[in-house]
């Protein structure tokens, strides 16, 4: 017979999965958003100054949340490897945050987005090479068929100039057009290699962390990362944008822009890791992964809707490749598992 202490209601299991779901929505919106929110401060304040001070909000707020651990008892192994931590700090809290920086300022927020969304693909490649993880064929499929997608978006040559005039009195004004025409294509081209580098960093670090994790908490790991990266990101501030002190300074005052540092560093890289972090906790890392295929499409629209961006046919496709080949790759392993149960 059993006991009623150890019989569990429906509703006790059923609150955390819909509050899970919730949380990895919430996240979805919050990273989605958080690329047009960037563009829109960095067209008033210089790009590193924005980003040493959404870091340092985004580490007072993750040292609030690794400390709630702390102090409920969940603490770092006594084996933990400080080279290690530092690391991962280097590789995600500094040369993943500038290259973030540098793509958002460059490329448009879909790219940015549509390319940050392969993360799982390049971790994939990295578990396969360095751990030694075993893909399914059916997983290596939806590799490339992602990997070409990215290549798509990546690669995107820029819309040709409307039909122009040969009139005499329009030649300086249609060179004029060519040439920042030209220049917006080539800075959109080294903005989602950048995009293409900060996913690479990013899926580097993830791969690199999965040994540090039996050892410390997702939680404690990044707080401990964002604050051993935080003095470079200030040091790179004084040295790249100091003529940009005034106008950095006049921007401070302005509302809407202190509202996106807050934003990015409150929210995306602060709140938002613990939101993930309880809905993975709870709803398992693949359902994860699932809802943050949807953060692309809020960054298109998000962007459409505040800077006017819009949606062309190599994002489309290419973004419906991306996301279809991780779909492809996500089902394979669901289907191994069923297949080992």
């Amino acid at each position: 017979m059993n006991s009623p202490a150890t019989t569990q209601p429906v509703s006790a299991i059923v609150k955390p999965l819909w509050q899970a779901d919730l949380a990895l929505l919430l996240v979805a919106v919050v990273w989605g958003v958080n690329i047009p929110v960037m563009k829109v401060a960095l067209l008033k304040i210089d790009g590193y100054t924005f980003n040493a001070i959404r870091l340092i909000v985004s580490s007072l707020v993750l040292l609030y949340f690794a400390r709630r651990e702390f102090v409920r008892g969940i603490r770092p192994a006594a084996t933990l490897s400080i080279r290690n931590v530092l690391i991962y700090a280097i590789t995600v809290s500094v040369a993943y945050q500038l290259l973030f920086l540098l793509a958002v300022s460059r490329a448009t927020s879909g790219d940015v987005a549509l390319i940050m969304a392969t993360v799982p693909m390049w971790t994939a490649i990295g578990a396969r090479v360095f751990l030694k993880e075993i893909l399914p064929l059916l997983a290596w499929g939806g590799l490339l068929v992602a990997f070409a997608g990215t290549m798509i978006v990546t690669l995107q040559k820029a819309p040709p100039l409307p039909a122009a005039s040969h009139a005499a009195n329009v030649t300086d004004q249609t060179n004029t057009e060519v040439a920042a025409h030209a220049n917006k294509a080539a800075q959109r081209l080294t903005g989602n290699l950048f995009a293409l580098s900060a996913a690479l960093a990013w899926a580097g670090g993830t791969v690199f962390s999965r040994p540090l994790l039996g050892k410390i908490s997702p939680m404690q790991l990044s707080a401990s990362s964002a604050t051993l990266g935080l003095p470079i990101h200030i040091a790179v501030a004084l040295m790249l944008g100091q003529d940009s002190v005034a106008t950095t300074t006049a921007a401070m005052g302005n509302a809407p822009i202190v509202a996106c540092i807050l934003y990015s560093g409150t929210l995306s890289t602060g709140l938002a890791l613990a939101l993930w972090s309880y809905g993975v906790k709870h709803a398992g890392a693949a359902h994860a992964a699932m809802i943050q295929n949807l953060t692309p499409i809020v960054a298109m629209a998000a962007a459409g809707l505040w800077l006017g961006e819009k949606v062309n046919l190599p994002q489309a496709f290419g973004g419906a490749m991306i996301i279809g080949g991780l779909l492809i790759m996500r089902r394979s392993r669901h289907v191994r598992a069923s297949r080992n149960a």
